[in-house]
């Protein structure tokens, strides 16, 4: 009998701070078994990486397996050191914008809420730090650089659109806090719509569990008719509503929906 190896994408974890503030962040990379297409390989910015990056490299190794597997992506997670799937205090200040205290819900634990509005601070460090390190790391495809993130993470995604459009090329934003700061994401979307560069026309997709709260699903589901309804936004946009899935559960399913959704589109 002759056992073969299994192969596994290569992990890597680096260490950085932000420069400005000091934050500790960890970086996790799966780096592809297979060579980059021609093209280069695609790559896939995960949100809360502690808690999602093993899930998408292991959807996009699989999507990706030879002989009959899509073109090969590098994946990289954004996370915290400590091990913890979600660091409340971390996420919650990175992943949001500004907010007036008076304009926030109570909290279910009926603390007060952390420090907020670091959402900038992070995209900087994204596009000034993370982002040129993996163009030295790997030979990347310009054309297929994808943000993914769920609920903050997706409320930080769609900032990331209406504020840096030209950042990535795909944003797939999954149970998105669309509430945050009574809606305020609905200005910055106003201001994307009139300040866009007819030539960059990003991918979008907005993916909700059928089970979730029903705002949930109707703030997901109006922001989607809201941006298709505008022709001259330039976006390509989607909407998918997955049944039997609430806010926790919907999290592997729309992982997989986004690689896939990043693998097929240029």
């Amino acid at each position: 009998m002759i056992i073969k190896p299994y192969e596994k994408q290569h992990y890597v974890t680096l260490l950085i701070k932000h420069p400005r503030n000091g934050h500790p962040y960890e970086i996790h990379i799966a780096k592809p078994i297979e060579s980059p297409s021609n093209k280069g390989y695609g790559i896939i910015y995960v949100l809360d990486g502690n808690a999602m990056f093993e899930t998408a490299a292991e959807i996009t190794r699989l999507m990706t397996r030879k002989p009959k597997g899509y073109d090969p992506a590098v994946v990289v997670g954004i996370g915290y050191p400590g091990g913890e799937p979600f660091d409340v205090e971390r996420r919650t200040y990175d992943l949001t914008m500004k907010a007036d205290p008076a304009k926030l819900p109570v909290r279910p634990n009926r603390e007060p809420w952390p420090a907020t509005g670091g959402a900038d601070e992070l995209l900087d460090l994204l596009e000034n730090s993370i982002m040129p390190k993996l163009l030295t790391l790997f030979d990347i495809n310009p054309h297929k650089q994808a943000l993914f993130g769920h609920s903050f993470g997706g409320l930080f995604t769609l900032h990331a659109l209406f504020m840096r459009p030209n950042l990535f090329t795909h944003y797939v934003a999954s149970s998105a806090s669309i509430w945050w700061n009574d809606y305020a994401l609905h200005e910055e979307y106003e201001h994307y719509r009139l300040n866009r560069v007819k030539e960059i026309k990003p991918k979008v997709m907005l993916i909700v569990g059928a089970e979730e709260l029903d705002h949930m699903i109707e703030d997901s589901r109006k922001l989607y008719e809201r941006m298709k309804q505008d022709a001259d936004s330039g976006t390509v946009v989607q909407y998918m509503e997955l049944e039997q899935e609430e806010h926790v559960s919907v999290i592997p399913a729309a992982i997989s929906r986004a690689v896939k959704g990043i693998l097929t589109t240029e």
